[in-house]
Order: C-alpha cells, then structure tokens, then sequence
C-alpha cells in the first residue's frame, strides 16, 4: 500500500522532490543524502552571539562541545534551553539548527546551549545520553559560570534529540536527581518496536517517494544505536517508550504532524505521561511531515507548531509561574 500523500500539506507536498532522497544502504549513504540538500551556513542574527564551546565530560567521559546562543541585550542570569539536534541517533549537527535557534534566543531571551552529541554508529547507546547528560550537570550544578539561572532550564531537542531528552529526564529521575522545568519533544523519536499504524503508513519502503522517510533508514538508524544493547533488556534510557513507569518526570510539550511515522508513539507516550501524573502539553498538527519544522518556506501549520514551542517555553521560563504550561 503506498503512502497516503493526499493528507500532507499541499504545499509541502509540492516539494517533496527538495527533500533528501535516502540512500538506505548504509549509514555513510544516509549522511551523505543529507548532506545533497544542506544549504549554505545561515548568518548570524544581530540580535544574537555565537559562541563554541567545550565543556568538561562528567565522572571522565569525553569532554562535549556546545554552541551557545545568547541574545545580545541579555545580561547573565537567563533562561535556558539545552537542545539535543535531531538526526535518527545517527545523523545531524548543531550547524543545522543555526537559523532556528537564533530566533529563539532573540525572541524569547534565553540562552540556548545546542550540544554536539556523538552519533551512532561510532558511538552507540549510550554516549550519546552521556553527552547530554555531562551539559545539564555542567550547568545545572552550583558552580556553574555559564551566566545562566540553574532553576529555569528546559532540556529539548527534536527527533533523536527529543528522544536523549525524553531519556535524560528518565535517567535523572532513576538517579534521583532534580529535573529540568520542562521537557520539549519536538516529533520524538522514543519507540524501536515499528507496531503502531501511523509507522505502518508513513514510513515504508515504497521507492516511489524518495523524499519521506524510510523502514529500512528506521530500522538502520536503531540498529545502528542499540548494537550493544541485547535485544531482550532493552533499557528505558535508550528506548523511553520501554519505561515501565513514568511518574516523577518533568512537565512535557509533545508536538508532532499526523502524518509523521512518529505520531503514534507520541501520542502514546503522552497520554502515558498524563496517567502517570505528568502535566503534559501535546499538539498534533493536521498534514505536517516529520522535520516539519526544518522544512522552509513554512507553512499555515508548521507557524503554528513554531509558535507553540515558543509559547511553552516562554510559560516555562516566566519567574514565578505557578505551572510551566499554564499562563
């Protein structure tokens, strides 16, 4: 059964031809896909500093590199956003989300530390966590220098990213350690099972949209990620939607398209959360594809999915507010 394309946006649908067309072969093939459609370096906002990074790794891990975003009239003590690039757990940079992130900073005047997370294959589960893990103590620690307030830090990301963070907030609370004030899933990527029907529908093998994501580039990219994890204790921390509980987590955002393969497992995973006594925020967006928010121009829809994030974290970090996601 082919893809049902009728449901996507109709302007996005024009332009599927600009996506990446995914050479499923290999890893190397699916970078190298990626690599065919990147554009130039996006500029620096005015409103925004740059700035490169390497912080420590904790308890000896490899040290991380962070590209920091700070909005040139802040001063010290802001807000801030750990973000984790997306990438299927093996592709991506913090390059990518340049543009994005900018007018985050400049918009909502935080600051935004955009971890250079290892990928997969080279660096399996759980290095990739690790690295996240070594930014939010950095920074969340009580020496930390880095001119942010370690009380109002959201950690988030998108697609695998969103799904380091999803894990982060899982390892954190195993720990028994404080949580972020909000955790912002942007199309997470957190089941490696490939049951449920919008995974079926949008994520197949028909060669005849090359541009949409595929099974085999989804089943390459977890395999790629748990090849040391045996296949029978697979741990909640490489795959969140395994966690048999999910009580005692940070308040959450969950957006994602309906016609994203992911659909399901968000929708799942949130309504999990809201059982399980977690304040969730969850936005499905009608006919918005997987990486809607990387795609340009935007559309009606993925404006409002853009401006939905801001609002989340604009409520999150807002001194003094009752609840994260409640005005």
């Amino acid at each position: 059964m082919g893809i049902p394309l009728h449901r996507i946006e109709p302007a996005v649908r024009e332009r599927l031809d600009q996506l990446p067309h995914w050479d499923n072969s290999s890893v190397d093939a699916l970078r190298a896909s990626q690599r065919s459609v990147e554009g130039p370096p996006a500029p620096v906002d005015p409103r925004v500093t740059r700035e490169d990074v390497v912080l420590r790794g904790w308890d000896g891990r490899p040290d991380v590199r962070v590209r920091w975003y700070r909005p040139v009239a802040g001063q010290g003590n802001l807000p801030c956003l750990i973000y984790l690039h997306g990438g299927g757990y093996v592709l991506g940079s913090i390059e990518a989300n340049d543009d994005r992130l900018d007018l985050m900073a400049a918009t909502l005047g935080c600051a935004i530390a955009s971890v250079d997370w290892r990928l997969a294959p080279e660096h399996p589960y759980p290095a990739g966590l690790d690295d996240a893990e070594s930014v939010w103590r950095h920074l969340s620690g009580p020496d930390q220098d880095s001119g942010i307030d370690r009380s109002r830090i959201v950690v988030g990301g998108a697609s695998a990213g969103a799904g380091l963070a999803a894990a982060l907030c899982l390892r954190l609370r195993d720990l028994g350690e404080v949580q972020p004030i909000l955790q912002l899933l942007i199309y997470p990527m957190i089941d490696n099972r490939h049951e449920h029907v919008s995974m079926r529908e949008y994520c197949t093998d028909d060669p005849g949209h090359p541009g949409l994501w595929h099974a085999a580039a989804q089943r390459l990219c977890w395999s790629s990620y748990l090849k040391n994890v045996p296949a029978e204790n697979v741990p909640a921390t490489a795959v969140p939607a395994r966690a048999e509980s999910l009580t005692g987590l940070a308040p959450a955002f969950i957006g994602v398209g309906d016609v994203d393969p992911y659909r399901d497992e968000d929708v799942e995973y949130a309504r999990r959360l809201a059982e399980a006594g977690v304040p969730v925020e969850l936005h499905v967006y009608p006919g918005v594809i997987h990486g809607g928010l990387i795609a340009r121009p935007y559309t009606p829809r993925t404006k409002q999915f853009l401006r939905d994030v801001h609002q989340a974290l604009a409520g999150a970090f807002r001194p003094g507010s009752p609840h994260p996601l409640i005005e």
